[in-house]
């Protein structure tokens, strides 16, 4: 049995291969993949900008789908079970028993186990018709969610866990730096949680409209605006108790923090490159109390996520703007790094798609 699955051959260079449909152990899943999303990291990794991967790799590691079949020892799931994925393994996804956990995972610390490795990211990930993962990192799919939706449990997980690290009040004005998908996604979320006033800084005005229907109170255009000056007018020449920088450079992490009041919270969510850095006042992170978080996967928030979209707690239909057949994903990466008009999350259709290798 064959199926098809799209290979970065090298930075730039992505095609449709065909390879043999990998075989399960006695704890794995074969997964059918339904719906794939395009994530930041699989534009860095088409860029050759992620140090970690090996060429060749088959990117993807937002995803849902179908099990096709169960290891022997698999007693948590059924064949034809809709599942998604967390691509992160850590010490349990490999079989360890308790007393040979890492140092992080007996601390219940999992995204930082010594064994870490991703799908999608340091092995073939989900950009491919069927994939086999540890029964352990599946989680069942509500019957109130479709495949298209169950395939953003990953990000906003992602997002959750962020969100828990700086522990947002209703009473705080917030600041998101980016409305790409993940911006748009924490604006969403602290929008249907914490009610607050939320600012956003994107140049695009395509997205800082968006970043308005989805709870932005205010969208500022960082390019004809001097961020920090707005934020004192928005609150009285406070700054923001909250900022969030969802874009991962280093303009937009000082912004982050320049505009902070006294006791304010950073949290420096986007992914930068390993050799990008910042300077900081350490006066100014003294005396003003100053808190900055970093925030990586998603290690205990994926039921929470399937449970928000579960209960429709924001409206993940609108943070879809295109599905795309496999064949296509080049072309969703290209929109997504040049932020073409209206663009939000991009997802990759993998089932049902009957193109055949030969025309690709």
């Amino acid at each position: 049995m064959h199926m098809k699955a799209i290979q970065f051959d090298s930075p730039f260079n992505i095609k449709i291969k065909e390879y043999k449909t990998p075989t399960i152990g006695k704890y794995s899943l074969l997964v059918k993949v339904a719906y794939c999303g395009i994530c930041g990291t699989d534009i860095h990794i088409y860029e050759g900008k992620v140090p970690f991967v090996t060429y060749p790799i088959i990117p993807g590691h937002e995803f849902s789908g179908t099990i096709k079949a169960v290891g022997s020892k698999v007693t948590r799931f059924s064949i034809g079970e809709k599942v998604a994925i967390n691509p992160n393994f850590s010490c349990k996804d490999y079989g360890y028993d308790h007393h040979e956990y890492c140092y992080y995972c007996k601390k219940n610390r999992p995204h930082f186990c010594i064994n870490w490795e991703a799908i999608g990211v340091t092995m073939n990930g989900g950009f491919s018709e069927f994939i086999v993962c540890p029964n352990t990192s599946a989680f069942k799919v509500p019957k109130e969610v479709s495949l298209k939706e169950a395939a953003l449990m990953e990000p906003i997980a992602c997002c959750l866990h962020g969100l828990q690290q700086i522990r947002i009040r209703p009473e705080n004005t917030v600041l998101v730096i980016g409305a790409g998908p993940i911006g748009l996604m924490m604006v969403s979320l602290i929008e249907a949680f914490y009610k607050s006033k939320i600012i956003v800084s994107e140049p695009h005005p395509s997205r800082r409209n968006l970043a308005i229907q989805f709870g932005a109170d205010i969208a500022i255009d960082p390019n004809n605006e001097v961020l920090k000056d707005v934020i004192k007018k928005e609150t009285n020449n406070y700054g923001v108790d909250v900022s969030i920088e969802a874009v991962g450079g280093t303009t937009t992490a000082i912004e982050a923090i320049d505009c902070l009041n006294r006791g304010g919270k950073a949290l420096l969510f986007g992914v930068s490159m390993p050799e990008d850095t910042i300077n900081l006042n350490l006066f100014e992170l003294y005396s003003k109390e100053l808190s900055l978080f970093g925030s990586f996967t998603n290690p205990h928030e994926n039921d929470q996520a399937l449970e928000i979209l579960k209960n429709k707690l924001i409206n993940v239909s609108e943070l879809v703007s295109h599905i795309f057949p496999i064949w296509k994903l080049e072309e969703g990466l290209k929109l997504m790094k040049n932020k073409a008009k209206d663009v939000k999350k991009i997802l990759i259709q993998i089932e049902d798609n009957p193109k055949e290798y030969s025309e690709v």
